[in-house]
């Protein structure tokens, strides 16, 4: 797959990092969200915790934005986190992991691997600053953490390990990112 040719997100207000003051429903109270069966990645569906202000969680590193992923074997990828309270949405295109990091199966990741892919459970925790993903609640196979230095996200998954920036705003000028924004309706003039 390439990802740098996939849409990313192109409405302004998911590239907006709120004020955690603890107004707006608690994340616990929001239902959790999967990948849909028509999901495709060039779709992003809305925010999940959108109006969600719970502060997060002591351990968990604000992770919170649109990030593309500029080194490492997946670049080009492009996700966005959202989090309140002990809660973390990752969504790339149409596929969505939501979960609590408690490190319960129950409450981690209940979904696909990809877009039509195998099913996958997955126990989430933070650990220091760093956001562990254990599938089936085994050892920890992906990872993300901030670089304290630049402020840049560090994933791992596998063995592999990619840097990501933080987008400030939509990418109008990316032609997957134009084209779904135009067909939103939603393409500034």
């Amino acid at each position: 797959m390439d990802h740098a040719a996939l849409a990313r997100p192109y409405d302004p207000t998911d590239y907006v990092v709120p004020t955690l003051d603890g107004s707006g429903p608690k994340a616990a109270q929001v239902p959790k969200e999967v990948t849909g069966p028509d999901a495709s990645w060039n779709v992003w569906p809305s925010r999940i915790l959108d109006g969600c202000r719970d502060p997060l969680v002591d351990g968990a590193a604000d992770l919170r934005g649109v990030w593309e992923c500029y080194e490492g074997p997946m670049k080009g990828h492009v996700e966005r986190i959202e989090q309140a309270g002990n809660r973390i949405t990752i969504t790339t295109g149409g596929l969505v992991h939501d979960m609590f990091c408690d490190g319960t199966l129950k409450n981690g990741v209940n979904d696909t691997a990809g877009i039509s892919g195998r099913r996958i459970r997955v126990a989430a925790r933070w650990k220091n600053g760093v956001h562990r993903l254990r599938p089936w609640n085994t050892v920890v196979a992906v990872t993300r953490r901030l670089d304290p230095e630049i402020g840049d996200m560090i994933w791992r998954y596998g063995r592999r390990i990619n840097r990501l920036r933080r987008l400030a705003e939509p990418p109008f000028d990316h032609p997957a990112t134009q084209a779904a924004a135009e067909a939103a309706g939603t393409l500034p003039d």
